[in-house]
């Protein structure tokens, strides 16, 4: 790939950041048509309500600008369309739950168990009609306008790989191998902020939502499937609007040069995870044969994907290969089986493009000195530290004594779990030292650490499709492109580090909500596959004991359940991974790792629990 320069592309360092050595030249003009008054800051609300003429009062040479504010926002000083605050656009949002137009009939039903279990974790499961009205008039692809004055790589072979069942495309990448063994590689995110604008309500409900919510057999998305699954989904063989981030890597692997652009792309192919891993191992099948021709650029990653995962490694990052189940479900939509998901290298490959176009971004608004939204995974805190690992003790895995821990420290300790019969449950303990990631507003001075990739000013560029954050940052990146100066001088208003603060803690809510639903999805499906079941005995595998009972897997449907330890016995005692409760005078021991047979006693909807007990 050799894209031709134009002025929309800046460039920045790879390593360093130093702002002397970036080529900010003139910016690529907004896409915006200023006769439909769209604002893009709020510069733009005030010079709509004639107040551009006025200066804003100057801080106090000693002070300049910080991510807390001393001073309430006087927010009757302000025009009215700057009073009103992301989260009361959220607040002011029509109800938006209902039965849903796609998937599977039970969401089409808004007293289904399914249903009800989204309408309590707040998801918003239809599109009101402002927001219908809004979609209805945008185009089904690209207008000639909307390509001008961008990169255009519709020639470069860009491609992407995604899941088998996957609906929305909005990540493809690109490679090229450089003299002295580095490579050319490009990542292009969907332009999902040239069609959903500041000020509009479909932005307002996008931020409502704040991210789509994946659960077993349904998507709720974040946007309207006319731009989901469609306008700004990557698929092939149509031009669409991407932000590329194009990246230069040296023969060992470390980045040497980024530069973004706004770009209009052609996928020249869809591909999947396991088609892609076939190609790798060198499989000859009739799905191999039609990508071929893209086996070059994919032996390319794969290298440069095996060099990116050594240098984590050194740097402390933590890896984990974690098990992922899927349902399968039969024509009438009940659950047939539940089978563990596969893992190939391709979606590593997929991850490490999208690590690294990431932390490119958050390099850039590092190296200008400006905030922005950024993942944050911080350290767990140290008495929490030393509560765990006086548990750990018990198991026979020793936590380093040292003042912080690192991913290396925890990936070290998990290798050593897997070698256990009891690996589950000593696993599950040990990730209880690593803290949830959430979204905070940094800048170059406080800058946003990631604990677990053991990365500096990481953030999340590479799925506005489903994560608003990752809009806010397309939008900030294009305007400091565009409008330079005048851009970052908005970015440090107080008033806007407050909003975009506001902003960061609603979608880690919303992010951590979705999780939670998804889990409570995940539950019910098994208590509906189950059902059937009850009476039946089988046998399973102790994962891990504690004093209220047992977790257990049942390899027969591949699922876990819970005995309680009142149903055995009583008087507990636990001592590392064994529980002894007592039956009289008799006492009855389980340990982690061994197996046990479980009767289903029943399943209960409410809870959405499999109640279990020890057969006799």
């Amino acid at each position: 790939m050799s894209p031709k320069p134009v002025p929309a592309a800046r460039s920045f360092p790879g390593n360093v950041p130093d702002r002397r050595a970036l080529d900010w030249g003139p910016g690529a003009r907004l896409l915006t048509d200023e006769k439909k008054k769209k604002f893009q800051s709020f510069d733009d609300l005030r010079r709509a309500r004639g107040a551009g003429g006025e200066k804003e009062p100057k801080a106090k040479p000693d002070k300049g600008w910080s991510l807390e504010s001393d001073e309430p926002l006087d927010l009757e000083a302000l025009p009215e369309e700057l009073a009103v605050r992301s989260l009361e656009r959220v607040a002011a949002r029509p109800g938006a739950f209902g039965p849903m137009e796609h998937g599977p009939a039970v969401y089409k039903d808004a007293d289904s168990e399914e249903m009800q279990i989204l309408h309590s974790f707040r998801c918003r499961t239809v599109f009101p009609a402002d927001v219908q009205a809004e979609v209805a008039s945008l185009p089904r692809d690209p207008t000639e306008a909307d390509r001008r004055g961008r990169l255009d790589l519709r020639r470069a072979t860009i491609f992407t790989i995604d899941g088998d069942d996957a609906k929305d495309f909005d990540d493809a990448i690109s490679i090229e191998p450089l003299p002295g063994g580095g490579y050319a590689l490009g990542v292009h995110i969907a332009d999902v902020g040239h069609y959903v604008r500041p000020g509009t309500v479909l932005d307002a409900e996008a931020l409502a939502r704040a991210t789509s919510v994946y659960v077993a057999d349904q998507v709720v998305p974040m946007l309207p499937e006319e731009l989901s699954n469609h306008l700004c989904s990557l698929v092939p063989k149509r031009d669409r609007l991407a932000y590329s981030v194009l990246m230069e890597f040296d023969a060992a692997g470390a980045r040497t040069s980024a530069r973004v652009s706004k770009s209009v792309i052609n996928s020249v192919q869809r591909n999947t995870y396991r088609v892609v891993q076939e190609l790798l191992d060198g499989v000859d099948s009739a799905e191999t044969r039609a990508i071929r021709h893209l086996e070059g650029p994919l032996k390319h990653f794969e290298r440069w994907t095996k060099l990116q995962q050594k240098l984590r490694d050194a740097q402390g990052s933590l890896r984990i290969q974690s098990k992922e189940k899927k349902f399968v479900f039969d024509e009438k939509h009940e659950v047939e089986r539940v089978v563990d998901e596969p893992r190939y290298f391709s979606q590593t490959l997929i991850e490490e493009t999208a690590l690294a176009a990431n932390q490119a971004v958050g390099d850039l608004f590092r190296a200008r000195g400006l905030p922005t939204i950024y993942r944050v995974h911080p350290p767990k805190d140290p008495d929490e530290v030393a509560a765990i690992a006086k548990a750990l003790v018990e198991h026979g895995i020793r936590v380093p004594d040292k003042d912080r821990l690192t991913g290396r420290d925890v990936g070290q300790m998990i290798r050593a779990a897997r070698k256990r019969p009891n690996a589950d449950a000593l696993i599950q303990r040990i990730m209880g030292l690593v803290e949830r990631a959430i979204y905070e507003v940094k800048d170059h001075q406080d800058v946003a650490e990631h604990w677990g990739l053991a990365r500096k000013a990481y953030l999340h560029f590479t799925s506005p499709i489903r994560r608003y954050p990752d809009l806010i940052v397309h939008r900030w990146l294009h305007a400091i492109e565009s409008r330079a100066d005048e851009a970052e001088a908005e970015l440090k208003t107080e008033s806007l580090i407050r909003d975009l603060n506001e902003v960061a803690a609603h979608c880690s809510v919303r992010a951590e909500l979705a999780e939670m639903t998804e889990t409570a999805i995940a539950d019910l499906k098994v208590c509906q596959f189950l059902d059937p079941h009850v009476g039946e005995t089988h046998e399973a595998k102790i994962v891990q004991v504690n004093r209220y009972g047992l977790v257990v897997h049942i390899p027969t449907f591949n699922v876990g359940g819970f005995v309680p330890a009142r149903t055995i016995g009583d008087r507990a005692v636990l001592k590392g991974p064994t529980l002894t409760l007592h039956r009289g005078k008799t006492p009855r021991s389980f340990t982690e790792g061994y197996a046990v047979r479980v009767r289903i006693q029943d399943v209960d909807f409410v809870k959405l629990q499999v109640l279990l007990e020890v057969a006799a």
